[in-house]
């Protein structure tokens, strides 16, 4: 059976466990504009920062497709849980949610590539993550603190990657065809991540700006 992807080729044409708080986020809702529009709010989200081995390797694979608009280091993020625009209530609702969350860290791999969507034409392009068993539950902890507190997500399937590339429009299918080839085999160092964080983005047109708002340790229960 042929993947998605190379079937769209075929076919188509409070806690001491966090304390780094950022003061960008608004307490209620966004002030006005210049023009009497209201700004949006920060959009929030649940994801590891990468180690620099992993982002050097990810940022290996950045290059040789056109119409693509490559994620710079701050956008080079293992999302895990995406909750969208909030208000201040809720962002101290997630932090406090967050900083009960218990795991311990995760040695991470990146290896192979995908696109999303799974059909149709690709809009990003993105290297997988191992090990998926333990990042799924990690994934699942996450989810599960900020629902018990309250705060509502967007309910998406997860998927373990980091994406490299958003496309401006669809890149030409024999480029795609020849990039996939070429790293078909990739993978990176194993490296160990220590940490979860909340962040914000906050979308320009030159893409979203991330900041990191809270930082949630991952600990090794040694008893």
């Amino acid at each position: 059976m042929l993947s998605p992807v190379i079937a769209w080729l075929t076919c188509s044409p409070t806690s001491w466990r966090h304390r780094r708080i950022s003061r960008s986020l608004p307490c209620a809702a966004a002030p006005l504009g210049a023009a009497g529009s209201r700004r949006a709010l920060p959009r929030l989200f649940v994801a590891l920062d990468l180690p620099p081995e992993l982002k050097a390797a990810a940022r290996s694979l950045q290059f040789g497709l056109r119409n693509a608009r490559w994620l710079d280091d701050a956008g080079l993020h293992l999302t895990l849980a995406f909750i969208g625009e909030v208000d201040g209530p809720a962002v101290e609702r997630a932090e406090d949610a967050l900083a009960e969350v218990e795991a311990e860290p995760i040695h991470v791999e990146l290896h192979g590539l995908g696109c999303f969507p799974g059909r149709g034409a690709p809009r990003v392009l993105w290297t997988g993550a191992s090990p998926k068993v333990e990042l799924a539950d990690l994934a699942g902890a996450v989810t599960r603190a900020l629902r018990r507190a309250g705060v509502a997500l967007k309910r998406r399937r997860f998927t373990p990657h980091v994406s490299l590339v958003r496309f401006r429009r669809p890149p030409p299918r024999v480029d795609l065809e020849r990039y996939l080839a070429a790293h078909s085999l990739f993978r990176s160092p194993v490296c160990e991540v220590e940490s979860f964080h909340l962040y914000s983005s906050i979308l320009h047109p030159s893409g979203a700006r991330y900041t990191i708002e809270a930082t949630f340790p991952l600990e090794r229960n040694d008893r």
